[in-house]
């Protein structure tokens, strides 16, 4: 996949991974009504949802006294600068036009690594729902069709600094990963840095009916009796009224019910009691990639069991498609094949034993045993790609990051480690296991047991001319977490979401999850290129 965004041009440093705001320099300009409509957020005065809310004058910078804006009609790009703003707007010395801030998620706790921050060129588009299709498919650019003027990323601490901006007293700003999207107006002074109000940009955690500006991904949660995923959602920022009970109603976190409600069977269970109205997901999330298709992520919490009535080939042709999918514990099922369950089911071809070193059931006594308790485990974060020495980039940014939001050294382990209850001890991802890439192990040298892994589909990628091309792309990507995302002891949830659920701060082992989920929903690169690399956002 080609990256959206660039981070940098030419003869910036490479990697964000310092807790410094990275800066882009481009050209500049975007008209106050020209298509872009009323903003999600409000501006320099503390934000709002309600409109047009100006941010206040520069602060920081050099004076702009004596160098008026000259009357240019283009961005330094070539191309036209948009009316109502000015472009190009010569400053002394090494002086510019900015805007620094720092994005958060939508709880306006955790500050964000690698959202893309920008002034768009034209209005922007409405955002195609579910997973892209026709020319669209395995199309990043397809996200990011208004183009920009001025662009960069934040840092691993949520930081950026974008200079060049034009000026003007309505400037478009865009926070944007995947398609969590929301648009911001604020007021720049000619030269001078506007400094956005801390907790101002927030990703959105509602869109208002018609806004076509401000977008959130719609997501399938497919429940089960021994986890509570679908509660992280809530615990991010989302309130209650984004949930809904199957594939209709306005909300974006579907719910469906996994697991055998007979608890007769081979396999896994239904949480019990389940939300009300939810379908059963062997029959209306997963019995086709079509049911798949609408839903932009997928998530599939334990059912205390291998995934009852699992049907892979849709979800790997799901995948294959653009789709993305995080899955906990038992669900190793999906990538394994049943091996403790006898169902019939099978794993595709190219998963299995090519993902990793599957065993059974897994559930140890380390970090709690099955129903939690007791002293977690230490999890080490990886920071090298598999079966190398070279840096795995986003790995090193996973480290850096879990340290700012204060998820390391928590609850008694190592102060480099992750704190993990309820870990389960089902897969060994090795050098071999090529497509993988393990994000965080079991931090015991006398056993290599994986925690969180990922790997991009389809496995092995696409080469657009044949065979030849060194770097394939990708259109999906699948996360597997072994472990209970609720297993921490704060972590009180009930049965029957969303009124069961527990709607306190993120345990540390879910802020690496919520780490996971921006990155699953951003646009697809190998593990093998930096989030840094050059170049505008993609046309």
């Amino acid at each position: 996949m080609v990256l959206p965004l660039a981070l940098v041009r030419a003869g910036r440093a490479a990697l964000p991974l310092l807790l410094v705001a990275v800066v882009a320099a481009s050209a500049c300009g975007r008209s106050q009504n020209d298509g872009f409509g009323d903003d999600g957020g409000g501006g320099g005065g503390g934000g709002g949802d309600d409109g047009d809310t100006e941010g206040g004058g520069g602060s920081g910078g050099s004076s702009g006294t004596g160098f008026a804006p000259p009357p240019t009609t283009t961005t330094t790009d070539g191309g036209p600068c948009p009316s109502g703003l000015q472009c190009n707007v010569a400053c002394p010395g090494s002086a510019t036009t900015s805007i620094s801030g720092t994005v958060y998620d939508p709880a306006g706790r955790d500050p964000l690594y690698n959202v893309v921050v920008f002034v768009p060129s034209s209005g922007l588009k409405a955002l195609p729902k579910g997973v892209p299709t026709g020319a669209d498919a395995c199309s990043c650019p397809a996200l990011f069709q208004s183009g920009e003027v001025v662009t960069t990323t934040t840092a691993v601490n949520g930081t950026f600094k974008l200079t060049d901006v034009p000026v003007g007293s309505q400037v478009p700003l865009v926070i944007q990963v995947g398609k969590w999207r929301r648009l911001f107006h604020f007021k720049t002074t000619q030269c001078e840095n506007y400094a956005v109000p801390d907790k101002t940009l927030l990703l959105p955690s509602t869109v208002a009916a018609g806004d076509t500006n401000d977008n959130m991904p719609d997501i399938a949660v497919s429940t089960g009796s021994a986890d509570t995923l679908e509660c992280l959602m809530l615990r991010i920022g989302l309130p209650t009224t984004e949930y809904v009970a199957g594939a209709g109603g306005t909300g974006h976190v579907h719910v469906f019910a996994g697991g055998d409600t007979g608890f007769g069977g081979a396999g896994g269970t239904a949480e019990m009691p389940g939300m009300t109205g939810a379908p059963a997901s062997p029959t209306s999330l997963w019995a086709s990639q079509s049911q798949l298709m609408p839903y932009d992520v997928v998530l599939l919490s334990c059912e205390g069991g291998e995934t009852y009535n699992a049907n892979p080939q849709a979800l790997e042709a799901y995948l294959n498609a653009g789709g993305r999918a995080f899955g906990s514990h038992y669900h190793y099922a999906w990538f394994s094949g049943p091996i403790g369950s006898g169902q019939a089911y099978t794993a595709p071809a190219d998963w299995g034993t090519n993902l990793a070193t599957w065993t059974a059931n897994g559930n140890g006594t380390g970090g709690g045993g099955f129903f939690g308790g007791g002293t977690p485990i230490g999890g080490a974060i990886v920071t090298t790609l598999n079966g190398s020495t070279q840096s795995f980039a986003k790995g090193q940014a996973l480290d850096q990051w879990l340290g700012v939001v204060g998820a390391l050294g928590q609850n008694g382990v190592p102060a480099a480690d992750l704190s993990i209850y309820q870990p389960r001890y089902n897969a060994q991802v090795a050098a071999t296991n090529k497509p993988s890439q393990p994000w965080i192990n079991y931090d015991d040298s006398s056993t290599n047991w994986t925690m969180y892994f990922s790997f991009d589909t389809p496995i092995g990628g696409i080469k657009s001319d044949g065979g030849s091309e060194t770097a394939p792309t990708y259109c999906g990507r699948a996360v597997f977490s072994d472990l209970h995302v609720a297993g921490n002891p704060i972590t009180t949830d009930t049965m029957s979401p969303p009124g069961g659920c527990y709607m306190g701060d993120l345990s540390p082992q879910e802020k690496a999850l919520e780490f996971m989920l921006f990155d699953l929903s951003s646009c697809v690169i190998p593990d093998t290129t930096s989030p840094t690399s050059t170049g505008p956002i993609p046309q």
